[in-house]
Protein backbone atom coordinates (compact mmCIF):
# COMPACT_ATOMS: atom_id res chain seq x y z
CA UNK A 1 0.00 0.00 0.00
CA UNK A 2 2.82 2.40 0.90
CA UNK A 3 4.52 1.79 -2.48
CA UNK A 4 1.31 2.66 -4.35
CA UNK A 5 0.87 5.89 -2.41
CA UNK A 6 4.51 6.77 -2.96
CA UNK A 7 4.26 6.08 -6.71
CA UNK A 8 1.13 8.25 -6.97
CA UNK A 9 2.84 11.07 -5.08
CA UNK A 10 5.96 10.87 -7.26
CA UNK A 11 3.86 10.87 -10.44
CA UNK A 12 1.87 13.88 -9.20
CA UNK A 13 5.09 15.69 -8.31
CA UNK A 14 6.58 15.03 -11.76
CA UNK A 15 3.48 16.40 -13.46
CA UNK A 16 3.43 19.47 -11.19
CA UNK A 17 7.12 20.18 -11.79
CA UNK A 18 7.07 19.55 -15.53
CA UNK A 19 9.10 22.13 -17.45
CA UNK A 20 6.63 22.04 -20.33
CA UNK A 21 4.62 25.21 -20.49
CA UNK A 22 1.69 25.52 -22.85
CA UNK A 23 2.48 27.75 -25.79
CA UNK A 24 -1.13 28.13 -26.87
CA UNK A 25 -4.25 28.30 -24.79
CA UNK A 26 -7.85 28.31 -25.94
CA UNK A 27 -7.76 32.06 -25.28
CA UNK A 28 -4.58 33.11 -27.08
CA UNK A 29 -0.96 32.59 -28.02
CA UNK A 30 2.42 33.35 -26.43
CA UNK A 31 5.20 34.88 -28.52
CA UNK A 32 8.81 35.83 -27.75
CA UNK A 33 9.80 39.19 -29.21
CA UNK A 34 13.39 40.32 -29.90
CA UNK A 35 14.14 44.03 -29.50
CA UNK A 36 17.81 44.81 -30.06
CA UNK A 37 19.75 42.44 -27.81
CA UNK A 38 16.78 41.97 -25.46
CA UNK A 39 13.71 39.76 -25.48
CA UNK A 40 10.30 39.79 -23.86
CA UNK A 41 7.25 37.53 -23.92
CA UNK A 42 3.78 38.63 -24.89
CA UNK A 43 0.40 36.92 -24.76
CA UNK A 44 -1.98 37.80 -27.59
CA UNK A 45 -5.71 37.09 -27.77
CA UNK A 46 -6.84 38.74 -31.02
CA UNK A 47 -6.98 36.14 -33.85
CA UNK A 48 -5.87 38.65 -36.50
CA UNK A 49 -2.91 39.69 -34.35
CA UNK A 50 -1.96 36.05 -33.81
CA UNK A 51 -1.99 35.49 -37.57
CA UNK A 52 0.12 38.60 -38.26
CA UNK A 53 2.59 37.61 -35.51
CA UNK A 54 2.95 34.16 -37.07
CA UNK A 55 3.58 35.80 -40.45
CA UNK A 56 6.19 38.05 -38.82
CA UNK A 57 7.94 34.97 -37.43
CA UNK A 58 7.96 33.55 -40.97
CA UNK A 59 9.36 36.87 -42.27
CA UNK A 60 6.25 37.49 -44.36
CA UNK A 61 5.76 40.98 -42.90
CA UNK A 62 7.75 43.66 -41.05
CA UNK A 63 5.06 44.60 -38.52
CA UNK A 64 5.84 45.03 -34.83
CA UNK A 65 3.71 44.68 -31.69
CA UNK A 66 1.94 47.62 -30.11
CA UNK A 67 -0.41 47.77 -27.16
CA UNK A 68 -1.13 48.88 -23.62
CA UNK A 69 0.97 47.53 -20.78
CA UNK A 70 0.14 46.82 -17.15
CA UNK A 71 2.12 46.32 -13.94
CA UNK A 72 3.52 42.88 -13.18
CA UNK A 73 4.99 40.18 -15.39
CA UNK A 74 1.58 38.64 -16.02
CA UNK A 75 3.18 35.36 -14.99
CA UNK A 76 5.11 35.05 -18.26
CA UNK A 77 7.13 38.22 -18.97
CA UNK A 78 9.87 37.77 -16.41
CA UNK A 79 12.21 39.39 -15.48
CA UNK A 80 10.21 42.50 -16.35
CA UNK A 81 7.72 44.24 -14.07
CA UNK A 82 5.24 44.79 -16.92
CA UNK A 83 3.30 42.87 -19.53
CA UNK A 84 1.09 43.67 -22.49
CA UNK A 85 -2.65 43.77 -21.83
CA UNK A 86 -3.35 40.80 -24.17
CA UNK A 87 -6.54 42.06 -25.83
CA UNK A 88 -4.90 45.38 -26.77
CA UNK A 89 -1.91 43.98 -28.68
CA UNK A 90 -1.87 44.53 -32.43
CA UNK A 91 0.83 44.03 -35.05
CA UNK A 92 1.34 47.42 -36.72
CA UNK A 93 3.34 49.14 -39.45
CA UNK A 94 3.67 52.57 -37.78
CA UNK A 95 3.40 54.14 -34.34
CA UNK A 96 4.48 57.18 -32.38
CA UNK A 97 8.10 57.32 -31.24
CA UNK A 98 7.02 58.00 -27.66
CA UNK A 99 6.15 54.30 -27.16
CA UNK A 100 9.36 52.84 -28.67
CA UNK A 101 12.24 51.48 -26.57
CA UNK A 102 14.02 48.43 -25.21
CA UNK A 103 12.10 46.22 -22.75
CA UNK A 104 14.56 47.15 -19.97
CA UNK A 105 13.95 50.86 -20.64
CA UNK A 106 10.21 50.27 -20.34
CA UNK A 107 10.88 48.53 -17.04
CA UNK A 108 12.68 51.57 -15.62
CA UNK A 109 10.12 54.07 -16.98
CA UNK A 110 6.90 52.18 -16.33
CA UNK A 111 4.73 55.16 -15.55
CA UNK A 112 5.50 56.76 -18.92
CA UNK A 113 4.70 53.57 -20.83
CA UNK A 114 1.54 52.86 -18.85
CA UNK A 115 0.21 56.04 -20.41
CA UNK A 116 1.74 55.76 -23.90
CA UNK A 117 1.67 51.99 -24.40
CA UNK A 118 4.60 50.02 -25.79
CA UNK A 119 5.50 49.76 -29.49
CA UNK A 120 9.07 48.53 -30.05
CA UNK A 121 9.75 49.56 -33.65
CA UNK A 122 12.51 46.97 -34.05
CA UNK A 123 10.47 44.24 -32.34
CA UNK A 124 10.43 40.96 -34.26
CA UNK A 125 8.73 37.70 -33.34
CA UNK A 126 11.45 35.07 -32.88
CA UNK A 127 9.57 32.21 -31.23
CA UNK A 128 6.09 30.86 -30.62
CA UNK A 129 5.57 29.93 -26.99
CA UNK A 130 7.29 30.71 -23.76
Amino acid sequence: MFKKVLLVLVAALLVACSSETPTQTPNGQYFVVQVGAEQFTMFVTDPSTIQLAMENLQKKNIKFPSGRIAFGSGGYNRPYDWHYVPETVRMVDLSAEVCDGLPSYVNTHLNDFLTAGYCPWSGKIIKVGL
